[in-house]
Protein backbone atom coordinates (compact mmCIF):
# COMPACT_ATOMS: atom_id res chain seq x y z
CA UNK A 1 0.00 0.00 0.00
CA UNK A 2 1.28 3.56 -0.75
CA UNK A 3 -0.66 6.93 -0.20
CA UNK A 4 1.34 8.80 -3.28
CA UNK A 5 0.29 8.04 -6.75
CA UNK A 6 2.74 8.94 -9.79
CA UNK A 7 0.68 12.39 -10.21
CA UNK A 8 1.65 13.62 -6.75
CA UNK A 9 5.63 12.21 -7.71
CA UNK A 10 5.86 13.84 -11.13
CA UNK A 11 4.31 17.19 -10.02
CA UNK A 12 7.22 17.15 -7.22
CA UNK A 13 9.81 16.54 -9.64
CA UNK A 14 8.41 19.89 -12.06
CA UNK A 15 8.67 21.48 -9.34
CA UNK A 16 12.33 20.93 -8.22
CA UNK A 17 13.26 21.00 -12.13
CA UNK A 18 14.94 17.99 -11.64
CA UNK A 19 14.92 17.53 -15.57
CA UNK A 20 16.88 20.78 -15.68
CA UNK A 21 20.56 20.25 -14.08
CA UNK A 22 22.30 23.01 -13.95
CA UNK A 23 25.45 21.21 -13.40
CA UNK A 24 27.59 17.65 -13.28
CA UNK A 25 28.40 17.18 -9.80
CA UNK A 26 27.04 14.02 -8.03
CA UNK A 27 24.41 14.02 -5.99
CA UNK A 28 22.43 11.01 -4.29
CA UNK A 29 18.99 10.12 -4.54
CA UNK A 30 17.52 7.46 -2.00
CA UNK A 31 14.08 6.06 -2.20
CA UNK A 32 12.59 4.15 0.45
CA UNK A 33 9.07 2.34 0.55
CA UNK A 34 7.30 0.47 3.68
CA UNK A 35 8.81 -1.01 6.43
CA UNK A 36 11.82 -2.28 4.92
CA UNK A 37 12.41 1.62 4.03
CA UNK A 38 11.52 2.73 7.78
CA UNK A 39 13.93 -0.24 9.06
CA UNK A 40 16.75 1.03 6.72
CA UNK A 41 16.10 4.80 7.38
CA UNK A 42 19.46 7.04 8.24
CA UNK A 43 20.51 6.03 11.94
CA UNK A 44 20.75 9.16 13.55
CA UNK A 45 17.00 9.74 13.10
CA UNK A 46 13.81 7.25 14.69
CA UNK A 47 10.62 7.26 11.75
CA UNK A 48 7.50 5.84 12.31
CA UNK A 49 4.64 6.10 9.95
CA UNK A 50 0.89 4.48 10.41
CA UNK A 51 0.85 2.21 8.41
CA UNK A 52 3.98 1.03 7.96
CA UNK A 53 3.47 -0.39 4.71
CA UNK A 54 2.00 2.89 3.51
CA UNK A 55 5.39 4.69 3.96
CA UNK A 56 7.22 6.20 0.28
CA UNK A 57 9.89 8.61 0.59
CA UNK A 58 11.67 10.30 -2.35
CA UNK A 59 15.17 11.99 -1.23
CA UNK A 60 17.48 13.89 -3.18
CA UNK A 61 20.81 14.69 -0.91
CA UNK A 62 24.36 16.02 -1.23
CA UNK A 63 27.21 17.49 0.83
CA UNK A 64 29.01 20.37 0.19
CA UNK A 65 31.97 21.67 1.77
CA UNK A 66 30.69 23.16 4.91
CA UNK A 67 26.77 22.68 4.26
CA UNK A 68 24.45 19.70 3.40
CA UNK A 69 21.50 19.99 0.94
CA UNK A 70 18.33 18.01 0.41
CA UNK A 71 15.12 17.53 -1.01
CA UNK A 72 12.14 15.22 -0.06
CA UNK A 73 9.06 14.00 -1.09
CA UNK A 74 7.49 11.62 1.97
CA UNK A 75 4.21 10.20 3.03
CA UNK A 76 2.95 11.32 6.94
CA UNK A 77 5.50 10.26 9.41
CA UNK A 78 6.69 11.18 12.84
CA UNK A 79 10.71 11.92 12.95
CA UNK A 80 12.49 11.69 15.71
CA UNK A 81 15.74 12.52 17.46
CA UNK A 82 15.89 11.25 20.57
CA UNK A 83 17.67 11.55 23.42
CA UNK A 84 19.30 8.45 23.51
CA UNK A 85 20.22 8.71 19.39
CA UNK A 86 21.83 12.30 20.40
CA UNK A 87 24.33 10.55 22.73
CA UNK A 88 24.96 7.79 20.44
CA UNK A 89 25.64 10.04 17.05
CA UNK A 90 26.40 13.74 18.14
CA UNK A 91 25.67 16.68 15.74
CA UNK A 92 26.66 20.13 15.35
CA UNK A 93 24.38 20.89 12.53
CA UNK A 94 21.52 23.09 12.99
CA UNK A 95 18.77 22.01 10.37
CA UNK A 96 16.47 24.67 8.14
CA UNK A 97 14.07 23.51 5.79
CA UNK A 98 10.76 24.85 4.79
CA UNK A 99 7.90 22.95 3.14
CA UNK A 100 5.64 24.08 -0.43
CA UNK A 101 2.98 21.61 -0.43
CA UNK A 102 -0.60 22.42 1.18
CA UNK A 103 -0.52 21.45 4.82
CA UNK A 104 2.12 21.34 7.28
CA UNK A 105 3.22 20.07 10.10
CA UNK A 106 4.54 20.03 13.80
CA UNK A 107 8.02 20.32 15.58
CA UNK A 108 7.54 19.06 19.15
CA UNK A 109 10.33 19.44 21.95
CA UNK A 110 9.79 18.58 25.80
CA UNK A 111 5.56 19.44 25.36
CA UNK A 112 5.99 22.30 23.17
CA UNK A 113 4.51 22.37 19.78
CA UNK A 114 5.76 24.51 17.41
CA UNK A 115 3.60 24.18 13.94
CA UNK A 116 4.54 25.08 10.55
CA UNK A 117 2.07 25.43 7.66
CA UNK A 118 2.85 26.31 3.97
CA UNK A 119 4.04 28.57 2.29
CA UNK A 120 5.33 31.09 4.89
CA UNK A 121 7.08 29.12 7.59
CA UNK A 122 10.68 28.70 7.92
CA UNK A 123 11.63 25.89 10.56
CA UNK A 124 15.08 25.77 12.27
CA UNK A 125 16.09 23.08 14.86
CA UNK A 126 19.11 22.30 16.41
CA UNK A 127 19.95 18.28 16.05
CA UNK A 128 22.08 18.04 19.24
CA UNK A 129 18.48 18.73 20.53
CA UNK A 130 15.73 15.90 21.23
CA UNK A 131 12.92 16.83 19.32
CA UNK A 132 10.24 15.25 16.45
CA UNK A 133 9.06 16.48 13.58
CA UNK A 134 5.65 15.40 11.91
CA UNK A 135 4.08 15.52 9.07
CA UNK A 136 0.20 14.79 8.81
CA UNK A 137 0.24 15.38 5.61
CA UNK A 138 2.19 14.43 1.94
CA UNK A 139 5.22 16.81 2.70
CA UNK A 140 8.00 18.10 0.33
CA UNK A 141 10.43 19.33 2.47
CA UNK A 142 13.89 21.28 1.50
CA UNK A 143 16.32 22.55 3.40
CA UNK A 144 20.02 22.38 4.44
CA UNK A 145 22.19 21.08 7.65
CA UNK A 146 24.44 24.24 8.65
CA UNK A 147 26.85 23.78 11.07
CA UNK A 148 27.10 26.00 14.19
CA UNK A 149 30.61 26.86 13.55
CA UNK A 150 29.40 29.07 10.86
CA UNK A 151 26.90 30.76 13.17
CA UNK A 152 29.43 32.06 15.36
CA UNK A 153 29.68 29.27 17.99
CA UNK A 154 33.25 28.18 18.53
CA UNK A 155 34.16 24.69 17.64
CA UNK A 156 33.39 22.09 21.07
CA UNK A 157 31.33 24.90 22.55
CA UNK A 158 28.57 23.69 24.12
CA UNK A 159 25.20 25.72 23.18
CA UNK A 160 21.47 25.55 23.24
CA UNK A 161 18.88 26.17 20.92
CA UNK A 162 15.20 25.59 20.99
CA UNK A 163 13.25 24.88 17.76
CA UNK A 164 12.19 28.07 15.83
CA UNK A 165 9.19 28.51 13.39
CA UNK A 166 9.43 31.71 11.93
CA UNK A 167 7.08 33.82 9.69
CA UNK A 168 8.62 37.23 9.82
CA UNK A 169 9.34 39.14 6.24
CA UNK A 170 13.09 38.18 6.30
CA UNK A 171 12.12 34.59 7.33
CA UNK A 172 9.90 33.96 4.69
CA UNK A 173 12.69 35.85 2.50
CA UNK A 174 15.02 33.19 3.82
CA UNK A 175 12.68 30.25 3.28
CA UNK A 176 12.02 31.14 -0.31
CA UNK A 177 15.92 31.11 -1.17
CA UNK A 178 16.65 27.67 1.12
CA UNK A 179 13.86 26.02 -1.00
CA UNK A 180 15.72 27.63 -3.82
CA UNK A 181 19.08 27.12 -3.04
CA UNK A 182 18.39 22.91 -1.85
CA UNK A 183 16.67 21.90 -4.76
CA UNK A 184 19.26 23.47 -7.14
CA UNK A 185 22.24 21.40 -5.51
CA UNK A 186 20.20 18.59 -4.55
CA UNK A 187 18.29 17.83 -7.36
CA UNK A 188 19.81 19.64 -10.43
CA UNK A 189 23.57 19.66 -9.30
CA UNK A 190 24.23 23.14 -9.53
CA UNK A 191 28.23 24.57 -8.91
CA UNK A 192 28.54 26.26 -5.70
CA UNK A 193 31.41 27.18 -4.31
CA UNK A 194 32.28 27.42 -0.34
CA UNK A 195 31.89 31.49 -0.43
CA UNK A 196 28.13 31.21 -1.31
CA UNK A 197 28.04 28.34 1.73
CA UNK A 198 29.39 31.06 3.91
CA UNK A 199 26.46 33.57 2.32
CA UNK A 200 23.94 31.01 3.03
CA UNK A 201 24.94 30.28 6.63
CA UNK A 202 25.38 34.42 6.95
CA UNK A 203 21.64 34.32 6.32
CA UNK A 204 20.28 31.82 8.69
CA UNK A 205 22.32 33.56 11.36
CA UNK A 206 20.60 37.00 10.26
CA UNK A 207 17.04 35.53 10.60
CA UNK A 208 18.66 33.78 13.69
CA UNK A 209 19.58 37.17 15.59
CA UNK A 210 15.82 38.10 15.96
CA UNK A 211 15.25 35.71 17.92
CA UNK A 212 18.62 35.51 20.38
CA UNK A 213 20.65 38.61 21.59
CA UNK A 214 23.41 35.76 23.05
CA UNK A 215 25.80 35.18 20.00
CA UNK A 216 23.66 37.19 17.67
CA UNK A 217 24.81 40.85 16.10
CA UNK A 218 21.75 42.19 15.43
CA UNK A 219 20.28 41.62 11.68
CA UNK A 220 19.13 44.61 8.90
CA UNK A 221 16.50 42.78 7.84
CA UNK A 222 15.10 44.94 5.27
CA UNK A 223 19.20 44.78 3.52
CA UNK A 224 18.93 40.48 3.70
CA UNK A 225 15.45 40.83 1.96
CA UNK A 226 17.30 42.74 -0.55
CA UNK A 227 19.95 40.35 -0.54
CA UNK A 228 18.03 37.97 -0.63
CA UNK A 229 16.01 38.94 -3.41
CA UNK A 230 18.86 39.56 -5.48
CA UNK A 231 20.23 36.17 -5.07
CA UNK A 232 16.52 34.54 -6.39
CA UNK A 233 17.20 36.74 -9.37
CA UNK A 234 20.58 35.21 -10.46
CA UNK A 235 18.35 31.92 -9.51
CA UNK A 236 15.88 32.48 -12.01
CA UNK A 237 16.44 34.88 -14.56
CA UNK A 238 17.18 32.63 -17.25
CA UNK A 239 13.49 31.59 -16.92
CA UNK A 240 11.53 33.64 -19.30
CA UNK A 241 8.64 33.65 -17.00
CA UNK A 242 10.52 35.19 -14.14
CA UNK A 243 9.13 38.43 -13.34
CA UNK A 244 8.97 40.92 -10.24
CA UNK A 245 5.50 39.34 -9.91
CA UNK A 246 7.02 36.10 -9.48
CA UNK A 247 9.58 37.44 -7.32
CA UNK A 248 7.26 38.75 -4.93
CA UNK A 249 5.20 35.53 -4.53
CA UNK A 250 8.50 33.61 -4.17
CA UNK A 251 9.19 35.99 -0.75
CA UNK A 252 5.34 35.27 -0.18
CA UNK A 253 4.99 39.49 0.09
CA UNK A 254 2.93 41.62 -1.90
CA UNK A 255 4.22 43.27 -5.00
CA UNK A 256 3.83 46.47 -3.37
CA UNK A 257 5.65 45.13 -0.16
CA UNK A 258 8.36 43.90 -2.28
CA UNK A 259 9.17 47.45 -3.52
CA UNK A 260 9.14 49.08 -0.41
CA UNK A 261 12.43 46.82 0.03
CA UNK A 262 14.43 48.83 -2.67
CA UNK A 263 12.76 52.44 -2.31
CA UNK A 264 16.06 54.38 -0.84
CA UNK A 265 18.32 51.93 -3.76
CA UNK A 266 17.56 53.85 -7.12
CA UNK A 267 16.54 50.43 -8.19
CA UNK A 268 13.73 48.15 -8.44
CA UNK A 269 13.11 44.18 -8.72
CA UNK A 270 11.41 44.88 -12.22
CA UNK A 271 15.32 47.12 -13.60
CA UNK A 272 17.35 44.22 -11.22
CA UNK A 273 15.80 41.40 -13.41
CA UNK A 274 16.11 43.09 -16.75
CA UNK A 275 19.40 44.25 -16.15
CA UNK A 276 21.01 40.74 -15.37
CA UNK A 277 19.54 39.94 -18.38
CA UNK A 278 21.29 42.07 -20.44
CA UNK A 279 24.17 42.00 -18.89
CA UNK A 280 24.09 37.78 -19.61
CA UNK A 281 23.28 38.50 -23.28
CA UNK A 282 26.34 40.65 -23.42
CA UNK A 283 28.70 38.52 -21.74
CA UNK A 284 27.76 35.74 -24.63
CA UNK A 285 27.23 37.98 -27.74
CA UNK A 286 30.70 38.96 -26.20
CA UNK A 287 32.51 35.30 -26.36
CA UNK A 288 30.68 32.81 -27.95
CA UNK A 289 30.51 33.88 -31.67
CA UNK A 290 28.84 30.29 -32.42
CA UNK A 291 25.74 31.04 -30.79
CA UNK A 292 22.51 32.16 -32.55
CA UNK A 293 20.85 35.41 -31.27
CA UNK A 294 17.95 33.30 -30.62
CA UNK A 295 20.03 30.77 -28.56
CA UNK A 296 21.56 33.70 -26.67
CA UNK A 297 18.33 35.02 -25.88
CA UNK A 298 17.34 31.67 -24.93
CA UNK A 299 20.29 31.33 -22.10
CA UNK A 300 20.13 34.62 -20.49
CA UNK A 301 15.92 34.50 -20.27
CA UNK A 302 14.40 36.40 -23.17
CA UNK A 303 11.37 35.18 -24.56
CA UNK A 304 12.95 35.48 -27.74
CA UNK A 305 15.06 37.13 -29.90
CA UNK A 306 12.87 39.97 -31.24
CA UNK A 307 12.44 40.68 -27.42
CA UNK A 308 15.95 40.61 -26.70
CA UNK A 309 17.04 43.14 -29.66
CA UNK A 310 14.24 44.95 -27.79
CA UNK A 311 15.63 45.50 -25.43
CA UNK A 312 19.10 45.80 -26.21
CA UNK A 313 18.79 48.74 -28.67
CA UNK A 314 16.41 50.83 -25.86
CA UNK A 315 19.27 50.53 -23.32
CA UNK A 316 22.75 50.54 -25.43
CA UNK A 317 21.54 52.30 -29.10
CA UNK A 318 22.31 49.23 -30.68
CA UNK A 319 20.98 45.66 -31.76
CA UNK A 320 22.49 42.65 -30.87
CA UNK A 321 24.15 41.85 -33.70
CA UNK A 322 25.91 45.35 -33.57
CA UNK A 323 27.10 44.57 -30.13
CA UNK A 324 28.64 41.04 -31.04
CA UNK A 325 30.36 42.79 -34.15
CA UNK A 326 31.74 45.73 -31.55
CA UNK A 327 32.99 43.79 -29.01
CA UNK A 328 34.77 40.88 -31.28
CA UNK A 329 36.24 43.49 -32.79
CA UNK A 330 37.72 45.09 -29.11
CA UNK A 331 38.69 42.06 -28.16
CA UNK A 332 40.73 40.90 -31.83
CA UNK A 333 42.39 44.29 -31.78
CA UNK A 334 43.64 43.69 -28.00
CA UNK A 335 44.97 40.50 -28.57
CA UNK A 336 46.96 41.96 -31.77
CA UNK A 337 48.08 44.87 -29.47
CA UNK A 338 49.19 42.44 -26.62
CA UNK A 339 51.53 40.00 -29.11
CA UNK A 340 52.88 42.71 -30.35
CA UNK A 341 51.39 43.36 -33.77
CA UNK A 342 50.94 46.48 -35.87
Amino acid sequence: MTLMDETEIEAWHRRIRVDEPLGENSTRYMLRIGEQGLENHIATFKVEADPANGFEEYLYWRPLTELMTFSLLRTPCATERTAQLVAEYPSRFVLVATQHLPGGGAVVQDGRVLEYAHPRHLVMVHNQEPFTQISETVADLAGIWVPTELLGIPAGEPWSMAPMVDSSPLARATAAYVASFANDIAARRADVDTDTEVAVAGLIRAVLSTHRADTFQPADSELYVREVSRSLIEQNYRDPAFNADTLAQMLYVSRRHMYRYFADTGTTPAKLIAQRRLDQARRLLAGNSGMGLAEVAAASGFASAGTMSKRFRAEYGMSPSDYRRSAQSETAQNRQQDSGGD
